[in-house]
Parts: structure tokens; sequence; C-alpha cells
């Protein structure tokens, strides 16, 4: 899980964004997970996409939000 704030300073830019909530699930290799998931029965919407901090997927939860796949691209926090 990952905790970020709602207003931040960062190079001098300042960052606002409302609050909200979301579950992403972050892996080493999201080929090999996104296969073994599908493998089980998961469906995902659109193919995998790069973004600013990494490879994204959203995973389909019936009758949910959907859930964030990804592999970071992105220093890690507990690697600082």
């Amino acid at each position: 899980m990952g905790v970020h704030p709602t207003h931040s300073e960062w190079e001098g830019q300042t960052y606002d964004y409302p609050r909200h909530h979301s579950i992403a699930l972050m892996c080493e290799d999201i080929e090999a997970t996104v296969g073994e998931l599908r493998a089980k029965g998961a469906q995902f919407r659109g193919p995998i996409e790069q973004l600013e901090y990494g490879r994204v997927i959203m995973m389909i939860v019936p009758g949910a939000d959907d859930i964030q796949v990804y592999q970071p691209t992105h220093k890690l926090a507990y690697n600082l």
C-alpha cells in the first residue's frame, strides 16, 4: 500500500490533490504477474501502460473499484 500526501512542495513547485484512496498492488515483473493472474481468471482493462511512476494495468474487481497493478520505475521508499 502506498500513502501519498495531498499537499507537497518539491523543487520549488507546489502540488495539491483532493483526498482520495485507491488500492495498488506492486510487483517486480508486471508481465509475469498479469499472466499468473489471468491464468486464475482475472480480467484487466486495456494494455499495460507506461506512466511517470511505473508500468501499470487496471485489474477489474466485480462489484468494486478497479485495482491498479504496477511495476515501479521510481525509487522505492524502503530503499531510500
